[in-house]
């Protein structure tokens, strides 16, 4: 048994169905590159605040041991 198979050309329905999807894809794309962009900008500002904290108490533990050292007898 054969089937019959019926071809058909592109009507500019169709086109424009396509290009209003590949718009609409793209501003969707647009989109997702913006909340990407604005996590890793909150991701750096966190891991920057981070480094502070971690160099302030660096900084304390270090002052805290040169005072120990000046206080020891010799």
């Amino acid at each position: 048994m054969t089937k019959k198979i019926r071809l058909m050309d592109e009507t500019s329905e169709e086109i424009s169905v396509d290009n209003e999807t590949d718009k609409t894809a793209s501003i969707g794309q647009d989109m997702v590159v913006k909340q990407l962009m604005k996590y890793l900008e909150a991701i750096d500002w966190k891991l920057w605040e981070m480094l502070k904290l971690m160099k302030a108490e660096q900084e304390e533990a270090d002052e805290a041991d040169s005072a120990d050292e000046d206080n020891l007898p010799g």
